[in-house]
């Protein structure tokens, strides 16, 4: 409620006092688990794949041919996310090869894909 005169008649001190008082009661603090496997499906696991690839982005790890900036760009372009396109990516050989010219600098993430969450949320 947005009415100060509203929740002030309503609300005093002691009662937030209460209020938080109750909500540090019912606090449960969730321990992580390991993930679960995937299954029933044959998409490749970007999750998996970000963990395990230790090198920063851009960094070339394999061989490409020359860099064509708009086929970069029109390959990526029919992708509705970079989760997506690094799937697609990796379902069609990568990161050892770049059939779909997704990877053009040679790190292993398609398009704008970045690993870096996936380990971020490994290490907390």
């Amino acid at each position: 409620e947005q009415d100060f005169q509203a929740v002030s008649a309503r609300e005093t001190i002691e009662s937030d006092k209460a209020r938080i008082e109750r909500n540090r009661a019912q606090y449960q603090v969730d321990q992580p688990t390991a993930l679960p496997q995937r299954s029933g499906s044959d998409a490749p696991n970007i999750v998996q794949y970000a963990i395990s690839a230790n090198h920063p982005k851009g960094t070339q790890m394999y061989k490409r041919g020359g860099l064509r900036l708009n086929s970069y760009n029109a390959a990526c372009g029919k992708f509705a996310s970079p989760d997506l396109a690094q799937e697609a990516f990796l379902a069609a050989g990568g990161p050892d090869r770049d059939r779909k010219g997704l990877d053009p600098d040679g790190d292993g993430y398609a398009c704008a894909w970045d690993p870096t969450p996936f380990r971020a949320a490994v290490q907390n």
